[in-house]
């Protein structure tokens, strides 16, 4: 298939993805969960496909082929360099064209794994005959088509959904499944591009990782001079000194060294970042907008004046007279178009200056708006990727991507300090008008550095602890919330909190007489 073809096949694939949108009506019914669920791994084979087959053609550094390409080679002659410059732009117009394409491609890739890890999550399959609960990953997406069997050989697979699953399938109606991603950027209000950026910079908090090479500029004697070179080696061998020896002779001499690290972000990924800040700023801006008047209502004055300022200013924003000038008239007319509005309602004086109740409600409208309505999906998000942390095992953050792909498994202490963004107001309003049943947590990142910890002694011990009761169990020993709380936000019973904190308080203690006699022996009791 030639680049042409290839585009077009893209675009295509690309519009009818967004033609055909998810609803959470049909997520959360059974037969439209598989059916969706078919859907989406369906079109991430064929996105991948794509991708692979645009690499393939250059479409991931399509400026490299058109970089030389310029007036310099036209020689003299006018008419040559005019038309050399109209097809350089040409060539331009068509690279650039494949690079948005790809990155579209991309955006796309990132979001239906993000609702397919959602997915997998929430819908699990038993089997009738073993009661062995399997994950919808663990099957090929032919044999989801054309029946599924246990490993046991049973056929009779029965879906079941999760209620201990730690996922937000919400946020995938408001995914750029199509990659489609400026376009709902486009959409949201000034706080949720706010909360967006937000999200986007707290999630790429990078590490001082280890080096990965280093460039350097020595000084080589070649036939009696001295010869600068400019090289680059990697971090296989550390004794630098050494090696440049062994290659360039004793006589080499380092004049400069530069070391470049591998960072690793919290989610190592920036459409993967993308998406998840736009699905959740996406899901918090339409929860805003059927809570916001209640939230007004509350919290000014006198709500129902601050409305009617809202209705006059658009009526003289949009007010335009039969005879106009030019347009500096215009905004004149409109300007006092506005205060005749106002002073007629009573909202300002005859100077045009706002009565002084209605400029306090209007600063403390746009506080709301910057501060309030802007931590809810930053709230939401961070909620729901410490949950994550805290219910999983280490080998289930490093195996298995779930509802956040290319995240890292540990944190250090400087990317565990993006949780103490975890703001108390979002919270009680998420409570009182969402129901959402979240916990704030003053030392979150504390609690998170804590179960890594814990996780790092208990390798190699042969421990196999419930995930969920044992996050349940950390969440209450480091942030001090009662028992019953921390049960029921894993979803598990207080019985197995109870066990897992009793290994965790005997985690490294001698467990026989035996033992406790050998270290009585060492210790010289």
């Amino acid at each position: 298939m030639n680049e042409s073809g290839l585009i077009a096949r893209s675009e295509r694939f690309l519009e009818s993805i967004k033609s055909r949108p998810v609803t959470l009506d049909e997520i959360r019914s059974r037969e439209g969960f598989f059916k969706i669920y078919r859907y989406l791994r369906g079109n991430l084979d064929e996105l991948q496909d794509l991708k692979e087959t645009m690499e393939l053609r250059g479409f991931k550094y399509p400026f490299r082929s058109i970089s030389g390409y310029g007036a310099q080679y036209s020689g003299e002659v006018a008419e040559d360099i005019h038309d050399i410059k109209r097809h350089a732009q040409y060539f331009r117009m068509k690279a650039s064209a494949k690079k948005n394409l790809l990155d579209r491609v991309n955006s796309a890739i990132s979001s239906h794994r993000i609702a397919l890890g959602n997915l997998e999550e929430c819908g699990l399959l038993r089997c009738s005959e073993c009661s062995r609960l399997m994950r919808l990953g663990e099957f090929e997406l032919d044999d989801i088509h054309d029946g599924m069997e246990c490993p046991c050989g049973s056929g009779s697979l029965e879906p079941v959904f999760s209620s201990s699953a730690i996922c937000r399938v919400e946020i995938i109606p408001y995914l750029p499944l199509s990659g489609d991603y400026m376009v709902k950027m486009s959409k949201l209000s000034l706080w949720a591009r706010e909360a967006f950026k937000k999200i986007m910079r707290l999630f790429k908090n990078e590490k001082k990782g280890a080096v990965k090479s280093a460039t350097l500029v020595i000084r080589v004697l070649e036939d009696g001079r001295w010869i600068r070179r400019r090289i680059t080696i990697d971090s296989d061998d550390d004794d630098y000194e050494r090696m440049l020896r062994e290659k360039y002779g004793p006589d080499v001499r380092i004049e400069f060294m530069q070391f470049h690290r591998k960072k690793s972000s919290i989610i190592n990924d920036r459409y993967t970042r993308a998406s998840l800040a736009i699905a959740y700023a996406g899901l918090s801006y339409d929860i805003i907008r059927e809570i916001r008047d209640d939230v007004y209502h509350e919290r000014l004055g006198d709500y129902e004046s601050v409305r009617r300022y809202r209705e006059m200013v658009f009526e003289a924003r949009t007010y335009s007279p039969e005879f106009t000038g030019s347009e500096d008239e215009l905004r004149e007319i409109r300007i006092q178009k506005l205060h005749q509005l106002l002073h007629d309602s009573g909202l300002a004086g005859p100077d045009g200056r706002l009565i002084p109740s209605l400029e306090r409600d209007l600063k403390a409208m746009d506080r709301i708006k910057r501060e309030l309505f802007r931590d809810v999906p930053v709230n939401l998000v961070l909620w729901d990727v410490a949950r994550y942390y805290l219910g999983t095992s280490y080998d289930r953050r490093s195996k298995y991507s779930g509802p956040f792909p290319n995240l890292r498994p540990v944190l250090d202490r400087n990317q565990a300090r993006t949780f103490n963004e975890f703001r108390e107001g979002a919270v009680e309003l998420l409570n009182r008008y969402w129901m959402d049943g979240m916990v704030y947590i003053e030392n979150l990142g504390d609690v998170l550095l804590k179960k890594f910890e814990i996780e790092e002694k208990m390798k190699g011990l042969h421990m196999k602890p419930n995930p969920a009761a044992f996050g349940a169990a950390v969440l209450h020993m480091e942030a001090g919330l009662d028992m019953d709380l921390c049960a029921g936000l894993f979803n598990v019973t207080v019985d197995e909190l109870l066990h897992e904190k009793a290994s965790i308080e005997n985690l490294g203690k001698p467990s026989t007489d035996k033992a406790r006699m050998f270290l009585d022996i060492i210790k010289g009791d």
